[in-house]
């Protein structure tokens, strides 16, 4: 009996407080480089090549900002 009540916590835990810190953004700053803009914003490579898109940016391609984004997308993207 015991060991039911611990599997249905880690249960509840997993489907209830897990999805939601995802939701809650992680932001990182660094320096990317830009690869593609158009007219709402950037699309931009991080250091270790994702693809995030930056909104409001007035960079060229080829050029190396500092931009912020949420950090989480690196998890959210080798989950797909």
């Amino acid at each position: 009996m015991i060991f039911g009540g611990i599997a249905a916590a880690i249960a509840v835990m997993t489907t209830l407080v897990f999805p939601f810190w995802n939701l809650i953004p992680s932001t990182v700053t660094e320096v990317v480089t830009v690869k593609a803009v158009d007219q709402s914003g950037c699309y931009v490579e991080t250091k270790d090549h994702f693809v995030v898109k930056i909104p409001p940016c007035n960079a060229q391609p080829g050029q190396n900002i500092t931009a912020s984004f949420d950090g989480k997308i690196r998890e959210r993207e080798k989950q797909i």
